[in-house]
């Protein structure tokens, strides 16, 4: 239970100077990464485009049919896709379900779990609302990496599901548009 506290930060499979990530595979390694097609791990809020310095609601959203797993869990990150830097802000709206985390030799920002916010909200999904504060100039696209993990709260790390589309983003969101001059 000592990860119901949330993962390590750098737990997204998102890209980096040195290779990938790890994602909660890493320590909950009974299944393959996305051992089945029913589990799911969505953004959800994203606009088209972004607009420099504007805050946008978004939403993680983990769910499994099977009835014996009980809780849930997630970690995201968002980076500029051109040089993997962090990209805007992430902003903890629910302090008691969600927390910010960073990585000792990085600079990345990381929004996950608390373990009150491991409980599902409804019968076999959990919700966690947060906002993202977009970078105050352009950085062009920016990718969403996240993990998630649907487990059986056994006390253990066994037994337990882990979903992400790693080494791919979850999501991306195109930047504004680009405005030429009139010679």
């Amino acid at each position: 239970m000592a990860s119901s506290l949330g993962a390590q930060p750098g737990s997204t499979g998102a890209p980096g100077p040195y290779g990938f990530e790890t994602t909660c595979v890493a320590c909950h390694a009974t299944h393959p990464l996305n051992p089945d097609a029913v589990g799911r791990v969505a953004l959800e809020g994203l606009p088209e485009r972004y607009e420099p310095g504007r805050r946008y609601r978004l939403h993680v959203t983990v769910s499994h049919a099977d009835p014996a797993l009980h809780r849930f869990g997630f970690q995201l990150t968002a980076l500029a896709s051109a040089s993997l830097d962090p990209a805007g802000e992430l902003v903890v709206t629910e302090p008691d379900r969600t927390q910010l985390m960073q990585a000792l030799a990085s600079d990345r920002q990381y929004l996950g779990h608390t373990l009150e916010g491991t409980a599902p909200d409804a019968a076999g999904a959990a919700r966690w609302s947060f906002e993202w504060l977009a970078p105050p100039s352009s950085v062009g696209e920016v990718a969403f990496f996240a993990a998630a993990n649907a487990v059986d709260e056994d006390g253990s790390k066994e037994g337990d599901r882990v979903y992400s589309p790693s080494p791919r983003p979850l999501a991306t969101l195109a930047g504004p548009p680009v405005r030429r001059e009139r010679p």
